[in-house]
């Protein structure tokens, strides 16, 4: 039986829910993981924007399949035998995840140093044999607690004090029953460090721990698939999937430390996946870079390669970056009154006929602050671009002319006021070529083989307006000195009556439901709706 499509719906009540339902075959296994044994929910309160909780349900549903593909691989592996060196070596992944999951709460010295105690004294130690008690000085190390009979007897109170069974059914693994003693008693040989160091943690000392030199790496089976370097696996994404360059250039960083760091991608388990993104955080990198760029970077190419099979797992969707919770002092993302007026002033100061510079000075700001366009796309805008219908005016805006976010065409009128000022006059001055760079100037460049750069000219040039802006004194590190303009349109949009159809279409937002792509106005239309759009007035 198919198991419904999970959609994203909204209650009466305005929230945006979801249900996954648990698929049979693996329910028990879930059920014991992760405490829900039917179906999982998504929810997202009503306050949020459709685009927000789309991306959110989206990130959800990716954790929760990956959940469901990683326990059925599991369960399709069956247990696996561990060899006396991989027991130890899976003991130091324990003991990282032990050590992780305590520091946090790690409460009084004493806990630790009496669970320590306790160990030694009322675990271990009553299992002394007869030739210990007659001459203990003869055996300092306590060797005879390696007697398979004591390792017996102590196995099951050194399984509970270590949660291994626990740490197995977090990390997916399943091993024999020999197996599974042999890693039991690993642990107990690891336990009293673990202890010793949580102990030390809590007196608030942080010196590298020494215990983790001590284990072993983990040796695979010979008969386990090839090394294949994260960097390769990275490179046949882009081979494939071909995403924007902007997007490889931002990538490339991710997959150069992840690559120096895992030897192998086809072996890279979850505990050492959210250790190493974990630690990642620093004074240079904050904890929404690694949450948002590099973790949406590794588990989109690893689910890829999940996909095509060159990989077996995708540990990434299930690690989890502690944000700190962003403090806000605007009360909007767009600018104020005074800050619009002191952008489009000093635009008015640019002379259009002498540097492109000076001509995107001039006019990207107002074309931005009457249509809501991002930035980009009107840096790379050209004569050709620029076409009158009836009485009207409009720029097409395409992927011909460079890099668009959503990879679709679309036709935006221009607001009186810009041909009041000139701009059509601008416009014929270009030829049809690019208007805010130098198009000649970037073929040449191409055609004399020079590497194209990471950015494009209407990339850089948007980012030269950016820091123009920034320059006037519009220095809010919460306001964005290009992308606050489509703000600025959308609010006075709405403030004026014009229909969020007609403002969505124009600043190419999504529609919000499927019925609504059907109803898209045409360019007729938008035109007709901005004409209630009112002038900027700077006096």
């Amino acid at each position: 039986m198919l198991l419904p499509m999970t959609k994203l719906n909204q209650s009466p009540t305005g929230a945006y829910v979801a249900r996954k339902v648990i698929p049979k075959d693996i329910r028990p296994e879930y059920a014991e993981r992760y405490g829900m044994a039917w179906e999982e929910k998504f929810r997202a309160e009503p306050s949020m924007s459709r685009q927000e909780a789309k991306a959110r349900f989206g990130e959800w549903l990716a954790d929760i399949e990956a959940r469901i593909e990683q326990l059925r691989a599991a369960k399709k592996a069956g247990p696996q035998p561990l060899t006396r060196q991989n027991a130890y070596a899976l003991a130091g992944r324990w003991y990282r995840w032990f050590i992780a999951r305590h520091e946090k709460d790690v409460g009084t010295p004493a806990r630790w140093k009496d669970l320590a105690d306790t160990l030694v004294w009322d675990v271990i130690r009553p299992h002394a044999p007869e030739e210990y008690e007659r001459a203990p000085n003869r055996d300092r190390q306590w060797d005879w607690r390696l007697h398979p009979e004591v390792r017996k007897t102590i196995r099951p109170a050194v399984a509970q004090e270590s949660m291994t069974a626990l740490f197995l059914t977090e990390e997916g693994i399943r091993l024999t029953p020999d197996s599974t003693n042999l890693f039991v008693d690993a642990v107990g040989d690891t336990l009293l460090a673990a202890f010793k160091r949580l102990e030390a943690i809590a007196r608030g000392h942080y010196a590298p721990d020494e215990e983790l030199a001590s284990f072993p790496e983990y040796q695979g089976d010979p008969t386990a698939a090839p090394r294949l370097r994260v960097w390769d696996l990275f490179e046949q994404y882009v081979k494939v999937a071909q995403p924007a360059t902007s997007t490889v250039d931002r990538w490339s960083a991710v997959f150069r430390a992840a690559d120096a760091h895992f030897p192998n991608a086809c072996d890279i388990d979850f505990g050492a996946a959210r250790d190493w993104m974990n630690g990642l955080v620093n004074e240079q990198r904050s904890a929404k870079t690694v949450a948002t760029v590099w973790r949406t970077a590794l588990k989109t190419v690893f689910a890829w390669g999940k996909r095509e099979r060159l990989i077996e797992s995708n540990p990434f969707p299930e690690v989890r970056i502690s944000v700190p919770r962003k403090v806000t002092e605007r009360e909007t993302k767009a600018f104020s009154h005074q800050e619009a007026r002191t952008i489009l002033t000093a635009s008015l100061t640019c002379d259009d006929t002498k540097s492109y510079f000076e001509r995107a000075r001039r006019w990207v700001p107002w074309i931005c602050a009457y249509s809501g366009a991002r930035a980009g796309e009107i840096t790379q805008l050209r004569g050709i671009d620029v076409q009158k219908r009836g009485d009207d005016y409009f720029a097409r805006l395409t992927p011909s002319a460079g890099k668009m976010k959503t990879g679709k065409a679309r036709t935006i009128p221009l607001h009186e006021h810009l041909v009041a000022k000139g701009f059509l006059s601008f416009v014929t001055r270009a030829n049809g070529g690019p208007l805010f760079y130098n198009g000649e100037k970037t073929s040449a460049a191409l055609s004399a083989g020079k590497k194209r750069p990471r950015q494009s000219p209407a990339e850089q040039m948007r980012s030269r307006l950016g820091s123009w802006v920034r320059a006037l004194g519009i220095s809010d590190p919460e306001l964005s000195p290009n992308h606050a303009w489509r703000h600025t349109f959308k609010a006075q949009a709405a403030r004026v009556g014009i229909d969020e159809r007609y403002s969505d279409a124009i600043t190419g937002h999504t529609p919000p439901t499927t019925g609504r792509i059907y109803t898209n106005p045409l360019p007729e239309d938008l035109a007709e709706a901005l004409k209630k759009f009112p002038r900027y007035e700077l006096d």
